[in-house]
């Protein structure tokens, strides 16, 4: 993957990497998250649902395991919290600018942005004492050493977290007991006392997993619930972040999302073969161009523009990005031609009109993806760049999809030049 397209949308490579990340023994996939969701019904999207899915053994005589949902019911909120403020060591003080209180205040926001993530039935209240409250979070002033380094957060009992109890009323539910009560959060690193603005993202994180994300993480690197180590943590929630959250509350404790013996197998080497039809217009105000989608591909608006996917975020078989960058036309190639040179791709550049506008093509051919990107100057100092990837084999399939996405962006009818830029 270019590194124009990592500039852009760093996201991309996440949604490739975490193909691999799975156990040999299951890996996530679209084919049972979209059979989840027939049986469901709509959930909030993009999301990484399926990671927040708990891995748990059925009772009987019959070794059997069921990926399931676990949180808390919609009867404990308000969920009481309780928040244990650290003990700072003289030695570490700052002369008073990060007190114990700016700490528990962190807490405190993170909670709230929660709350305001999901919305109902998910609602917290602050309380006294821990004798008080379901979960409590410890603000400790000492440094938790791993061998891959420092964690500055630990859910704890996180392997009892969730269990299932017995058979539900259907085969689709089974009945759990879902109980974290506590999470640590460390204010301290080997360089000093860490700010309130870290201690908020590492509880960000924390807190996700105390509502039901189970440990296996996000496998996308731009959302706060994503696996890292030390203080490099998000600091917002993400759209993933949100939906996901939202669709697990939206369905009851102990749904089942898919039972491990019973898998829809990912058809080999299927691609669409549908002729190319687009959905309707998706309008960035932000740059000053809207533009359409392949009909029933994933939309997700990102930093920079747009992402759509054939399939869903974190598996898919091509996509397509509109984003705005700055810089001029010639720059972006020149990066751009240079970096999948250096991958080892096929690489071959072409000009062409465009309602009379020069546009630029790059074309790389690898041995497992190709990618085009088509670049158009946008004025003002800026670019919009039109990236299109796939499967190797499935390119040329692709290729009047991807065209009919240039062919469909327009600038917006108030704004000639990006808000960025103002």
């Amino acid at each position: 993957m270019s590194g124009a397209r990592v500039l852009a949308f760093a996201l991309a490579a996440a949604l490739l990497a975490c193909r691999t990340e799975q156990s040999a023994e299951y890996r996530h996939n679209r084919w049972d998250y979209w059979s989840f969701r027939a049986r469901t019904g709509p959930l909030p999207e993009p999301n990484y649902l399926p990671w927040a899915m708990h891995r748990e053994p059925l009772p009987g005589p019959e070794p059997s395991e069921v990926l399931v949902a676990c949180r808390w019911p919609d009867s404990a909120f308000p969920l009481p919290y309780y928040v244990e403020a650290p003990a700072i060591p003289e030695a570490l003080a700052e002369s008073g600018a990060r007190s114990s209180a700016d700490y528990v205040a962190a807490v405190d926001e993170a909670f709230d942005q929660w709350a305001k993530a999901i919305g109902r039935p998910v609602r917290f209240k602050r309380v006294d004492s821990a004798a008080e409250a379901q979960l409590t979070v410890k603000l400790l002033a000492e440094i938790q050493e791993i061998d891959q380094g420092q964690v500055l957060g630990v859910v704890h009992g996180e392997a009892d977290r969730c269990s299932v109890r017995a058979l539900g009323p259907t085969h689709d539910r089974v009945e759990i007991a879902f109980a974290p009560h506590e999470a640590s959060v460390f204010v301290v690193d080997h360089d000093g006392l860490l700010t309130p603005r870290q201690i908020r993202a590492v509880a960000l994180h924390e807190i996700g997993h105390l509502l039901g994300v189970s440990g296996q993480h996000s496998p996308l690197a731009g959302d706060v619930m994503y696996e890292v180590a030390g203080d490099r943590r998000i600091e917002a929630l993400s759209e993933h972040d949100r939906n996901t959250l939202r669709a697990l509350y939206s369905i009851p404790p102990g749904t089942v999302y898919a039972r491990l013996a019973e898998l829809h197998a990912r058809p080999p080497g299927e691609v669409r073969r549908d002729p190319p039809r687009l959905g309707e217009p998706v309008r960035d105000e932000r740059y000053g161009f809207e533009v359409r989608f392949p009909k029933d591909w994933q939309a997700i608006r990102t930093p920079n523009g747009w992402i759509a996917v054939d399939g869903v975020s974190w598996d898919y078989d091509a996509s397509v990005q509109v984003v705005a960058s700055r810089g001029s036309v010639g720059s972006h190639l020149s990066l751009l031609a240079g970096q999948e040179l250096a991958r080892g791709d096929d690489v071959r550049s072409e000009g062409f009109e465009l309602d009379g506008a020069p546009v630029s093509r790059l074309i790389a051919r690898g041995s497992e993806r190709s990618e085009q990107t088509d670049v158009v100057d946008w004025g003002d100092g800026w670019v919009l760049l039109v990236m299109a990837d796939s499967r190797a084999q499935d390119f040329e399939f692709y290729r009047p999809w991807f065209q009919r996405v240039l062919l469909s962006v327009q600038r917006g009818e108030a704004e000639l030049t990006p808000k960025a830029a103002r």
